[in-house]
């Protein structure tokens, strides 16, 4: 989906990705997306969501189960802020007193890296079993290659072997009898 906007209503999406406001509450709910709400207590969408929102709308209208949806999207929705249950939830950046807790600060950060770093660990591990997947079909299919071109080689030179034992054939019969025969006959013949 194209991201015009730095935010969208839950109307402006839904009128987008064709859908209804009601789907868009359900994928946030059975995906447990961070939605956040402006000062009136209204939802809007982040590009971050409404392009996972998007994603989930072409899976779904591709045949795609909720339940293998969310295996596919799940290190994306991953990053998006998990929903807040409390307002002193450990992931969120509350103020107390006035300032940051600097302690929920690091906490934050801290599961933040996590999440980055399995996220990228699992994309990195994904990336490598493609890989060596690909590596292992490409050599299946070299090995046939080379198993063919081989025959191939093999029965050109079986072929080149018959006509080279033909040839020493038709010279053996055509040159018989020898070096002593051929100067008898031509010395016989002069006389």
């Amino acid at each position: 989906m194209e991201v015009l906007k730095d935010r969208y209503t839950i109307t402006e999406l839904s009128q987008n990705l064709s859908v209804t406001d009601h789907a868009l509450r359900y994928y946030e709910k059975e995906f447990n997306m961070y939605v956040p709400k402006d000062k009136r207590g209204r939802r809007y969408y982040t590009p971050d969501v409404a392009n996972i929102m998007y994603q989930i709308k072409n899976m779904r209208d591709e045949g795609l189960e909720i339940k293998a949806i969310k295996k596919i999207l799940k290190p994306e929705i991953e990053l998006i802020a998990p929903k807040p249950s409390e307002e002193n939830n450990s992931n969120s950046l509350t103020r107390i007193d006035g300032k940051n807790n600097s302690l929920e600060i690091q906490k934050f950060f801290q599961d933040f890296s996590e999440k980055l770093t399995d996220s990228f660990s699992l994309t990195v591990t994904t990336a490598k079993d493609d890989i060596t997947a690909e590596l292992n079909k490409t050599k299946l299919e070299l090995g046939a290659c080379v198993e063919n071109n081989m025959r191939k080689f093999e029965s050109k030179m079986d072929k080149h072997f018959q006509n080279v034992d033909k040839s020493i054939g038709i010279w053996r019969e055509k040159n018989s009898g020898g070096f002593f025969k051929k100067l008898s006959k031509k010395f016989f013949k002069k006389v």
